[in-house]
């Protein structure tokens, strides 16, 4: 069962997201300094500044969140699928 969920699956999928995410964001925040995003491959959530008073500064993408969540638990299978003992 490849896609079977358990919990080392789903641990190691969120340690992925979180990283590649943090990754992402710091490599992007040393080339353009006023844009700040949050997911990767896909921007689930992309801020930018400076912000004036009663505006927003601020994309947020549920369905990116989500491919997102969903691509890295693909890897996450696939990665502990291939290195788990038989």
């Amino acid at each position: 069962m490849f896609l079977k969920p358990t919990f080392t699956k789903i641990f190691f999928a969120l340690v992925l997201f979180i990283l590649s995410s943090w990754l992402w964001r710091m490599y992007i925040i040393s080339r353009i300094s006023d844009t700040f995003p949050h997911g990767f491959p896909l921007q689930f959530y992309l801020g930018w500044g400076p912000c004036q008073p009663n505006e927003v500064c601020f994309e947020f993408n549920s369905l990116y969140l989500f491919l997102d969540l969903a691509f890295w638990y693909l890897v996450s299978a696939f990665v502990i699928n291939k290195f788990q003992k038989k």
